[in-house]
């Protein structure tokens, strides 16, 4: 992990507004001289200042602001910040912001996901980062702040807050105001640690174009009629139709052929699993419209994935970014689907289990079981990096694997707002806590400090 350098914030109540007060040592450190006029950045807000040096500081790690100037920058007296220097703009933070739809929920701001989100407030806070959450209707663009919230020892708190240096998004980013919404941040300066939302067939279309992933992608097709899925299900005799813009194992259709047009079919709604069959194509066309409605789904084949007990599961791999900038493997494991479920999402009920016990008992073979690691720990990453260099620059995505029963690998999907329960379920405790703190670190890096 590289270091950053932390300075503690005092208030000084006898300095002017428009003075900064910091030991000789620290001037040294930042490349300052008394008396020099600088600007001071806290997230996008800044004031020109005058650097004042002291022989007399007996904190040398500190800077002194009069206390008015203390509050109007965000700054608290007694916190540590990081602080770099680039000629005579000082930077201090940096300021990160985590975006998310807010719920009127008593104690949790941010819904299901407030628990996460205050994980990961605590964990910047600890590297003399300047975190909080907010929603992306929050924003006051005349005075350049935010009404969000932060999270400390006696819960969530609201409070004012600077444009950030850096946007750690957590929000369902489809619709087109919280695009817009992106997009001017951006032209602020703001940075974000992951690109908007993509669809499942915008991915395959990336990950196709790479020749080493193409052996392990299933075939793929968006669909256009209800022809091309009676062509899908002859050639593969079972097919899942899943929504573009779907997640967490919503609206997934599993539809399998017996006989010349009989035609089964299965999805889950509302955490309950609905099944039902048509004698044609005509009928499996009706049935479907009403399931489908107007949303855009591809087709895939069904891939004969090994089981545990039974029940359907994949491998969710977490990539990462930290401070080096650098792709990672931050941990894997097993996603199990409820019985009789046709997805293995955790949010429908699947459990975890570790990877490891999970080939051992699919896999007699050792040296096959490693290999199987090493394909899949390969494309987690390979599909990662394709996709970065085609949707823009990303910090970390959640690479969703498919083990057949022959221990051939397969690439499923790819999230770009992953959730890393599994780790928890298993007990990878270490796993989880370095899952929550890589997006600080990966903040720190893209701020510059």
């Amino acid at each position: 992990m590289n270091e950053t350098k932390l300075v503690t914030v005092i208030s000084h109540y006898g300095l002017k507004g428009n003075v900064i007060l910091i030991s000789r040592y620290m001037a040294g450190y930042l490349g300052l001289v008394n008396k020099e006029k600088v600007t001071v950045y806290v997230g996008q807000y800044n004031k020109d200042l005058e650097l004042r040096i002291s022989d007399s500081l007996k904190n040398e790690n500190s800077i002194r602001l009069s206390a008015g100037l203390t509050r109007r920058m965000f700054l608290r007296s007694g916190s540590k910040y990081g602080i770099r220097c680039d000629g005579s703009v000082i930077h201090i933070g940096p300021v990160v912001g985590i975006m998310a739809e807010v719920f009127n929920q008593t104690g949790k701001p941010f819904g299901g996901q407030s628990y996460f989100i205050s994980q990961v407030l605590m964990s910047g806070r600890r590297l003399g980062e300047i975190c909080f959450a907010f929603s992306p209707y929050s924003i006051n663009w005349n005075k350049n702040i935010i009404y969000g919230y932060k999270y400390g020892k006696n819960g969530w708190r609201k409070a004012v807050c600077p444009l950030p240096d850096v946007v750690y998004p957590r929000e369902k980013a489809y619709s087109y105001s919280k695009l817009n919404i992106r997009k001017k941040l951006a032209k602020k300066g703001v940075k974000f640690i992951n690109p908007p939302l993509i669809g499942k067939w915008k991915t395959h279309q990336i990950i196709i174009k790479n020749p080493r992933l193409i052996p392990y992608i299933p075939e793929t097709k968006l669909v256009k009629n209800s022809q091309q899925i009676n062509n899908m299900i002859n050639k593969h005799r079972a097919v899942y139709l899943k929504p573009v813009a779907g997640s967490q194992g919503k609206n997934i259709i599993k539809i399998r052929k017996q006989g010349a047009s009989n035609y089964h079919y299965q999805y889950q709604m509302n955490n309950q699993l609905h099944k039902g069959s048509a004698s044609s194509l005509v009928n499996l066309r009706s049935s479907l419209r009403r399931m489908m409605g107007r949303r855009k789904y591809i087709i895939q084949k069904q891939i004969n994935l090994i089981r545990s007990k039974g029940n359907i599961l994949d491998v969710r791999i977490l990539v990462q970014k930290d401070s080096t900038g650098s792709w990672g493997i931050t941990g894997m494991a097993c996603r199990v689907g409820r019985h009789g479920s046709i997805t293995s999402n955790i949010s429908t009920g699947g459990s975890g289990k570790k990877i490891e016990g999970i080939l051992k008992r699919n896999f007699a073979s050792e040296d096959q079981r490693i290999e199987i690691i090493e394909s899949i720990k390969f494309v987690a990453l390979e599909a990662a990096r394709t996709l970065e260099d085609s949707i823009g620059k990303a910090g970390e995505m959640g690479i969703d694997i498919g083990i057949d029963k022959q221990g051939k690998v397969w690439f499923i999907e790819a999230n770009l707002r992953p959730g890393r329960q599994v780790f928890t379920l298993i007990g990878k405790k270490q796993i989880r806590r370095q899952s929550v703190q890589s997006p600080v670190l990966y903040a720190r890096y893209l701020a510059g400090f």
